[in-house]
């Protein structure tokens, strides 16, 4: 069973009690840049923050990592060590350095996103990574919708547990005045609304997220730590 947390200061991630990955073209695009970085991901120790269903840990922890996941939300998935504790409060410590610091789309909730970033870097061992997803507020659905005068599609600014915006400069500027050297920047996929029932749309919709990052629904930024 997850450890209690010792104090939740931010009531509005209790939306997400119940959470499991709703876009899996992410975590399938992390989970492949990570083999290809390391190579093998055997006996990797990774954490994610923002633990779900789908996940990076949850998947990785099927092919022999070592996983462990922190979230404000009581979770139990099997193979990964949970804590039940709210990053404001700073990323617990689990008693080991990591190779791998997954944060997916989890900093936009956070009251100081730099904080939380410094202390990523202090939980990674020499030469480990840590990767942010955040929504991408200048996505292409949303520039077409914004310049229409409507809402992002997505509550980007609006939802009252979201704290920050961010498009691919701002997040980058995060990443690297943390001491971090940016490895990859990437998009999950452009936007194209029931795609997943088009048979090979997918792969296609995430390869345009590759090639246009800065039009994609999630922007991914990977960083090394010097």
């Amino acid at each position: 069973m997850p450890n209690k947390p010792k104090s939740l200061t931010d009531k509005e991630q209790k939306v997400f009690n119940f959470y499991e990955v709703p876009d899996p073209v992410r975590i399938k695009k992390v989970v492949k840049i990570i083999k290809k970085y390391f190579g093998e991901v055997t006996g990797l120790n990774v954490l994610e923050c923002g633990v779900a269903k789908g996940g990076v840990a949850d998947k990785l922890s099927k092919e022999n990592a070592r996983c462990f996941g922190v979230d404000v939300n009581p979770r139990e998935l099997k193979g990964v060590k949970l804590i039940q504790s709210d990053l404001n409060n700073g990323v617990p410590d689990f008693g080991i350095k990591f190779d791998v610091i997954f944060a997916g789309e989890i900093i936009e909730h956070l009251f100081d996103e730099n904080k939380f970033i410094r202390e990523c870097h202090k939980s990674l061992k020499s030469g480990g990574v840590l990767i942010i997803t955040v929504p991408n507020l200048v996505s292409l659905s949303n520039r077409l919708m914004m310049f229409f005068g409507l809402m992002p599609l997505t509550a980007h600014v609006a939802a009252p547990f979201h704290y920050h915006i961010y498009n691919r400069k701002r997040l980058k500027g995060l990443v690297k005045s943390a001491d971090f050297s940016v490895i990859k920047e990437t998009s999950s996929y452009i936007p194209f609304y029931k795609f997943n029932r088009i048979p090979g749309a997918e792969k296609f919709f995430s390869f345009l997220g590759d090639l246009f990052p800065t039009l994609g629904n999630q922007l991914i930024i990977f960083g090394k730590k010097k």
